[in-house]
């Protein structure tokens, strides 16, 4: 129950709890058959001293005056709408030992509202425990395309951050590289900056997200967030980041300098990375290696009528718009709703590769096809292709296909 000023913080919710059961503690106390008037039961105002009051009762416990009005003017903030209610270090202690508890935290274990409403309260009353520090394995998808691990050390009731990220090198140590910064919880989420050391200065670091929703930060096995930063290339890189809790320090440190990843890391982590090269285009063309192609994209809007021959002579069908305004893909087969959708230019342009996921009454439940540019240099309507993919019964199928295009 400690906070920095040994108050006790309370949600409106918890209150409310606490509220009653001090007006349960009072009428069995006295053997009333009902709560008196307001004056009456706080102590406060035109009340009589000689009938039973709370002031009373406190006074007897406490060796110091008790303000009547006190605990009455809690209860109006809570009608008043305030989320939080915020006891003084003396009203708390007496409170408690008015409804037989030490410690508010054996209070809040036997009276569990909603997960949500006890991770609030819970937060609440380790929000100043300063000395806690966590730690955490940090799984990224980095340079050279590896899946690295690093060392994160949260601290300061999470204010502080600490990453130390491990490459591996090719004699069996590692090069560590250092950041830390500051941690801001936002409603479900928390963001982090960070600032890394840069020859004999520090210098903005990364920026990160993870969601945590309406968990006390504490609580939290896994963290799954973004994060956006500079490698050690000096690129500027995107990607995805998962935070794995560990019961200690050596813990973390042990099973961050072991080649082993876990799977159900590497199926989430493996390859979720944007990477800008550092350089800057002079005209449209130099944006990428694949800029140009660029006039071949853009002959790509239009209707596509593909036909899909199965190897046991089945065919099916699917008809699809390529949008000239932003090339969003719609669906134009009734009762098929495309689900995932990539379009993409390979080998130096000649080849068009759309990759679907489906959903609905179609044959098929996944799909890579491949064919062909060629009608998007000499305007022919018709082409060939291949395709392959699962169908609606998991069965692994392949195949030629059929195209009709109209250009949009």
């Amino acid at each position: 129950m400690k906070t920095h000023s040994n108050s006790l913080v309370l949600t409106s919710e918890y209150f409310k709890i606490v509220l009653e059961k001090v007006h349960e503690t009072f009428i069995n106390k006295h053997k009333l058959a009902k709560l008196p008037k307001t004056f009456q039961l706080y102590g406060y105002g035109d009340f009589n001293e000689d009938k039973p009051s709370l002031k009373t009762d406190f006074e007897d416990i406490g060796s110091e005056f008790i303000n009547g009005k006190y605990l009455y003017d809690k209860s109006r903030e809570i009608e008043k709408g305030k989320p939080l209610i915020k006891l003084n270090q003396y009203y708390k202690t007496i409170i408690l030992l008015y409804l037989g508890y030490q410690d508010f935290k054996d209070f809040l274990e036997e009276h569990k509202l909603s997960e949500i409403e006890h991770e609030k309260q819970h937060d609440l009353i380790y929000r100043d425990n300063e000395d806690i520090t966590y730690y955490y394995l940090n799984y990224y998808f980095g340079e050279d395309d590896l899946i690295l691990k690093g060392q994160t050390i949260i601290s300061n009731n999470w204010k502080k951050i600490q990453h130390i990220f491990m490459y591996p090198l090719e004699d069996g140590t590692f090069r560590e590289h250092y950041s830390s910064g500051s941690i801001k919880r936002q409603g479900d989420t928390i963001t982090i900056k960070t600032n890394t050391l840069s020859g004999d200065r520090y210098i903005d670091g990364a920026s990160e997200i993870y969601y945590i929703g309406h968990k006390s930060p504490s609580n939290i096995n896994y963290l799954i967030g973004t994060y956006c930063t500079f490698d050690i290339f000096t690129n500027t890189v995107a990607g995805r980041a998962i935070l794995e809790k560990c019961e200690s320090k050596q813990i973390m440190e042990e099973k961050s300098k072991t080649p082993f990843i876990p799977p159900y890391i590497a199926m989430e982590i493996r390859n979720k990375r944007i990477v800008n090269k550092s350089v800057v285009p002079r005209n449209a063309l130099e944006l990428s290696s694949n800029s140009p192609y660029a006039s071949l994209y853009g002959k790509l809007p239009g209707t596509y009528n593909v036909t899909f021959n199965f190897d046991d002579g089945f065919k099916e069908n699917l008809k699809f718009k390529i949008l000239a305004t932003n090339y969003q893909i719609i669906t134009l087969t009734e009762n098929v709703y495309i689900e995932k959708d990539r379009i993409e230019l390979v080998n130096k342009g000649s080849v068009i590769n759309f990759r679907f996921s489906f959903s609905g009454i179609i044959a098929l439940e996944r799909v890579n096809i491949y064919f062909k540019t060629y009608y998007l240099k000499d305007n022919s309507n018709e082409q060939t292709g291949v395709f392959s993919g699962i169908d609606n019964e998991n069965r692994l199928v392949n195949g030629t296909l059929n195209v009709v295009f109209t250009e949009e």
